[in-house]
């Protein structure tokens, strides 16, 4: 170590080499550290993953974070589900109503073939067109 006698180049250099090398120990410790750190990690969770309660112990954490949103998707299936239930109770009193209507229609158009048949009204051509229409439309029905 040489003399202080002033602040010389020599000492600028000495003491630069001096603070470069505190730094590089320090780098060289944080990464020891580091990786003794690293590895007793992973010596911890190895040793987690090999006892039997572990799966349980993640299952759980999952669960817990999942179940809010299994409540909110279960509530908004059961008011689809009341939807849906309702829209086929809607459709099943629209079917019946086509139903009941269907066969009224075809209780009329027999009434009027049958009363145009058979009624006394002469030889009046619209009664002969309208007749034969009706004929033709419930044909085309079958």
């Amino acid at each position: 170590m040489p003399t202080v006698e002033g602040f010389t180049p020599q000492v600028a250099w000495t003491t630069l080499y001096g603070i470069f090398a505190i730094c590089l120990l320090f780098l060289i410790l944080y990464r020891v550290y580091e990786a003794i750190r690293t590895i007793r990690d992973r010596k911890k969770q190895e040793r987690e993953a090999h006892m039997p309660d572990f799966a349980d112990k993640v299952s759980q954490k999952v669960i817990e974070k999942l179940e809010p949103r299994f409540e909110e998707i279960e509530k908004n299936l059961n008011k689809d589900k009341e939807r849906l239930d309702n829209h086929e109770h809607l459709i099943a009193d629209y079917q019946a109503t086509q139903k009941n209507l269907h066969s009224g229609m075809v209780a009329i158009c027999k009434f009027m073939l049958v009363l145009s048949n058979y009624g006394n009204f002469g030889t009046n051509e619209h009664i002969k067109e309208a007749t034969k229409n009706l004929t033709d439309y419930l044909a085309e029905q079958i």
